[in-house]
């Protein structure tokens, strides 16, 4: 659902005789959704596809040279074709509009602006950095025009961004806060119709900003201007929001309906269907306020959901003195499953040595080693380690800059919140899990043959694939270009440890040689097809059917890597439409030269986490049969340090913690024995 906003009310200026304007305050995204480029690309400086009419560097206020609408537009009711904008944030309909205004606000309507003007009046673009650039979204007949205003001083904000946008067909006018440090804003916005006649934000000539600093539009705010007389009683459903799969049972129906009138909402009636009949009911004890503001109901009637069965659900919402019932429905789509699968979130860390605040990146992909529902990937860019395919694509689905962090494509922000956008991610209920994964090193062929068993809980129309990635820890590498640039040294930006090995990054040194910390971990060393979108063919097209789908996926060569005995096979399920990640899982590669059995004969996923420790070590394994388990730990020299007896344990996964508070820092082996046969991991103790 959007965030909601308090509405905000009109102020009017002078009489109507020339047409009027009112507004609606949104966020969350941008109008429409058509611009989806971040106010602030990677690096700074402008978006590809933007061209700058006014800047880099305006030092005094000017107007830019006369700007060609790319399609037919009426401002207050009159066809215009062409415009020109200030570089203090006015935009203007007026052929010779005299001189520019000062980038000192004051109420509209005012003697400064000209007629017919859209003001997002008392921005400074005098900054290196500042320009006024335009771009064209959409396709006809709904394009939008953007003139946007980047980096520009705002009252006592050092850097805003602001848009102005028109609309084809609806010819709406809006004004997007996209961007904003610290600071008090000081803006006069709204339109200006001619000396006498204006229409402005509440809290003009001194509107604050809103929009934080992500640089994507999740904080955009924007106000929607819309020529007329706005109606007193205007429902419009927003959508239907019932979740795209669902247990079978009741299920509850929401819907959010949003207040375009001047009045507010005390009752409607809402009714669904999905084929078998109308199901209405009157929502009352409700109050929406006015002007734009959203409001999410559940109906009293739940859905009786049928296990493998899909519905589409149509919805309508009335109201007494409604004005408009174009708008008044919708309609989504779900899926009821089998059984609902456990979830396993995929955390992907954009990377690069030579980024110097990527120490945190790494920070808190080793935060995360100790959650065994979560699987970190750390992708690398312009270094020794890059997949380049992966590192392409990457910036899709994990914006800005570096280092970035992103949750199964779907959450993004920094990577020292993974253990936030986990916790928020791996409760959301997905159609599918990855059963197993088989992994294994082939020493005929000298490559890691890589084979998986996705299973559907329901029939899930849509594009899905499998995908492999193959990752790598303890990656080290020699020449300068293996050296991590490191912002944290000295300790001026504060503490940075590993919360695995210990290690000190503010003590570190800059740069840092990976054999100081142990070498990378997690490192995306091969992505199936080169594509992040995963292996065509890997699961039906169009729709995937109830129950399991197998896959093998091309051989990978071994060279590929440095350690097989350090290199795990990473299976996704993904949409590959969206990019959105269903569901995952991680194996290590069985038959590495040096494991002392083929793993996969007798246990598969034995992990030790976290690897290095600082004495206490958990580990988990599957047995694939009911076997007599035994845990040994020895030190380099053979001697063993403890002994947990043999146990007999069903099949299935089992999972057991070691305490070695005793323990001095070295290396040591942790032998897991199964029925005679064992397999081994080495344990790495720092302090």
């Amino acid at each position: 659902m959007k965030k909601i906003i308090t509405s905000i009310a009109i102020i009017l200026a002078g009489s109507f005789a020339f047409g009027q304007y009112y507004y609606l305050t949104d966020s969350g995204n941008t109008p429409g959704g058509l611009n989806q480029d971040p106010a602030y690309p990677v690096g700074g400086g402008q978006v590809a596809g933007w061209t700058s009419i006014l800047g880099p560097s305006v030092a005094t206020p000017t107007w830019s040279a006369s700007q060609t609408i790319p399609f037919a537009f009426n401002f207050n009711g009159a066809p215009v074709t062409s415009f020109v904008v200030s570089s203090t944030g006015v935009l203007t309909f007026t052929a010779s509009p005299g001189a520019a205004p000062s980038a000192t606000p004051a109420a509209l309507p005012s003697a400064s602006i000209p007629n017919n003007s859209i003001c997002v009046w008392g921005l400074n673009a005098s900054g290196t950095n500042d320009n006024v650039s335009v771009k064209t979204f959409g396709t006809a007949p709904n394009r939008q025009r953007w003139i946007h205003f980047s980096s520009c001083v705002n009252g006592s904000i050092a850097w805003s961004y602001y848009a102005i946008v028109l609309e084809e067909t609806t010819n709406k006018i809006y004004v997007v806060d996209q961007r904003n440090t610290t600071g008090n804003g000081a803006l006069s916005i709204g339109i200006q119709i001619d000396n006498g006649t204006a229409y402005s934000v509440t809290g003009s000539p001194s509107v604050g900003a809103q929009a934080g600093t992500d640089p994507t539009s999740a904080d955009d705010v924007f106000y929607e201007f819309i020529y007329g007389t706005q109606p007193a009683n205007e429902i419009a459903l927003m959508s239907v929001d019932v979740l795209p799969y669902v247990a079978a049972g009741n299920n509850t129906i929401m819907g959010t309906i949003r207040n375009l009138g001047s009045s507010p909402i005390t009752s409607f009636t809402a009714a669904w269907n999905t084929g078998s009949g109308p199901q209405s009911a009157v929502i009352n004890g409700v109050n929406v306020a006015p002007n734009g503001t959203y409001y999410q109901f559940s109906h009293p009637t739940q859905l009786n959901a049928a296990a493998a069965q899909s519905y589409t659900i149509d919805m309508g919402v009335t109201m007494t003195g409604d004005v408009d019932l174009m708008n008044n429905s919708a309609s989504a789509s779900t899926v009821t499953l089998t059984q609902i699968p456990a979830k396993t979130t995929v955390g992907e860390e954009k990377t690069g040595t030579w980024c110097q605040w990527c120490p945190r990146g790494a920070v808190g992909l080793a935060g995360m080693e100790a959650t065994p529902s979560f699987i970190g990937i750390a992708v690398h860019n312009g270094d020794p380690m890059t997949v380049a395919s992966y590192d392409g694509s990457i910036g899709t689905y994990v914006p800005g800059g570096y280092p970035g962090g992103g949750v199964d494509r779907v959450l993004e922000g920094d990577p020292s919140t993974f253990s936030t956008m986990h916790a928020n991610r791996v409760t959301a209920v997905v159609p599918c899990a990855v059963n197993s994964v088989n992994a294994s090193y082939n020493a005929t062929t000298d490559a890691i043959d890589v084979s998986a068993v996705a299973e559907f809980y329901g029939t899930i129309s849509g594009n899905y694939r499998m995908s492999l990635i193959i990752t790598e820890n303890d990656v080290i590498g020699s020449g300068s270009t293996w050296n991590q640039v490191n912002a944290y040294n000295g300790g001026a930006n504060g503490l940075l440890t590993d919360p695995v090995t210990g290690f000190e990054w503010s003590t570190a040194g800059n740069p840092v040689n990976p054999t100081a910390f142990g070498g990378y971990d997690h490192v995306a060393r091969y992505l199936s097809s080169n594509n992040i979108l995963g292996d065509m063919g890997s699961l039906p097209a169009g729709s995937v059917p109830l129950g399991t789908h197998n896959h093998t996926f091309t051989s990978v060569p071994a060279s590929t890597v440095n350690s097989l005995l350090k290199t795990h096979a990473v299976v996704l399920i993904l949409n590959a439409t969206t990019g959105e990640i269903l569901n995952a899982k991680s194996v290590s590669i069985a038959n590495a030269p040096g494991a002392s059995v083929n793993e996969i004969d007798y246990v598969s996923d034995y992990v030790l986490f976290p690897n290095p420790s600082n004495g206490n070590v958990n580990l988990s394994f599957n047995l694939l049969n009911s076997a007599n388990v035994s845990v040994q730990i020895t030190d380099m020299l053979g001697n063993l340090v403890h002994d947990g007896g043999t146990n007999y344990m069903t099949a299935g996964e089992h999972k057991a913690t070691f305490t070695g508070n005793n323990l001095t820092d070295g290396i040591y082996f942790v032998n897991l024995t199964v029925d005679g046969q064992t397999v081994t991991k080495r344990w790495n103790v720092v302090r």
